[in-house]
């Protein structure tokens, strides 16, 4: 009951922040640029950009498991063969999708690339819903979409992976396929509840921002902002990070734990005081958490480098204007959906589909930016990040 209520009580108070693409589809790297970390303002930065090489910082291979320790599966094993792709579009399949909420860039990216794949699958989404990170509203809207008999699949993240399970449940009763983001209902089980589970890879977001801070800082004390509510992906994030620079008696680590992202100003302000002798500062995702610590630092004038996750506006612009932040690891949202599709159109031709398939982390720094905005965000770069390279 404690873990659904601190669900719950994070989805909510994400819904008050500015949100862009981030964790579970819900928070971190960029809703706007506005606020006292997010723009270029003259604050004095001296923190060096640093070339790394992104090659070697990159995990090789997927390196982060499902939720119930599933081995993840690449994105091409659910690729389609021109006959299945005939075969799903002689199918005219009916979907609907149930987001958690509407207003950030990651339900807007994984939107689009939903309705794109199935437009040329030939498939036809029949409803999209927002719950507006209500549990009960979500459990009425999937009961509402179990009863409808032109429905044959499902795409959806869980607002609270307990509260939900009965309305999902009737779902899977109802004979339809299910494909989730980023979360799986508590209880679930492959293939008999739902056909699969496709996320990004958040472990090795948290390994990328360790391999960036261990090249950024040879040793000393690193802040971590950690998340003190059970959530998968930040988890495999926080994971990912410790793993890397835990094992390095070079390294202290000094967490300082926070329940409401949009409140951790004075969190970041009482770590720096505490350690004036930090060396650098992990948070799991930009913003508001990381922008906030970045906020601390200029205003206590310390110069230490900050890594985090999550490439979204208000990131691109910290990171343009060479602000602490030195580099994330990013989720490509885009990709993510049109993966989602693919492995629908599987499950609705009949064919196995695996558990979970990780959606690789690309890592990104200011040495790559422009590109990478373009590539994940599917849009140019705006003039808030672009006018700190001319």
């Amino acid at each position: 009951m404690r873990d659904s209520h601190n669900r719950r009580r994070f989805m909510k108070a994400l819904g008050a922040t500015s949100l862009g693409v981030g964790l579970a589809g819900c928070t971190g790297g960029g809703g706007g640029s506005g606020g006292t970390a997010g723009g270029s303002s003259g604050t004095g930065d001296s923190t060096t950009e640093v070339d790394f090489d992104l090659d070697a910082i990159e995990p090789d291979s997927l390196v982060g498991k499902g939720p119930s320790g599933e081995e993840p599966s690449p994105m091409d094993s659910v690729s389609l063969t021109d006959e299945q792709v005939s075969k799903v579009e002689e199918g005219e399949f009916n979907v609907e999708i149930v987001f958690h909420y509407k207003g950030d860039t990651w339900v807007r990216l994984q939107r689009e690339a939903i309705k794109n794949r199935t437009e040329e699958l030939g498939m036809n989404i029949t409803g999209i819903h927002y719950p507006d990170f209500d549990p009960e509203k979500q459990s009425n809207i999937l009961q509402t979409v179990a009863q409808k008999d032109d429905v044959d699949g499902v795409f959806s993240i869980p607002v609270d992976t307990a509260a939900t399970v009965d309305a999902y449940r009737e779902v899977a009763e109802a004979g339809k396929q299910l494909v989730f983001m980023d979360n799986v209902p508590e209880g679930f089980e492959h293939p008999g509840d739902y056909a699969g589970l496709v996320a990004a890879d958040n472990r090795a977001m948290g390994t990328i921002g360790g391999r960036m801070m261990e090249t950024l800082v040879d040793s000393g004390k690193i802040i971590v902002l950690e998340f003190d509510v059970p959530f998968y992906v930040v988890d495999e994030r926080e994971t990912g990070f410790k793993s890397v620079l835990k094992g390095n008696d070079d390294y202290q680590l000094e967490t300082f734990g926070f329940t409401e992202p949009g409140n951790t100003l004075q969190l970041a302000q009482d770590a720096l005081t505490a350690n004036p002798d930090a060396a650098g500062l992990w948070a799991p995702w930009v913003d508001p958490p990381g922008a906030q610590a970045i906020q601390a630092i200029r205003e206590q004038g310390m110069d230490i480098p900050v890594t985090s996750c999550d490439l979204g506006e208000r990131s691109a612009v910290l990171m343009a204007e060479q602000s602490p932040l030195q580099g994330v690891g990013s989720q490509q949202p885009y990709q993510q959906g049109l993966t989602e599709v693919d492995m629908m159109a599987h499950a609705l031709l009949g064919n196995e589909t695996p558990p979970y398939i990780g959606v690789p982390s690309p890592a990104i720094s200011r040495e790559n930016l422009l590109d990478m905005y373009e590539k994940i965000l599917q849009k140019q770069p705006p003039e808030t990040v672009t006018e700190h390279f001319e």
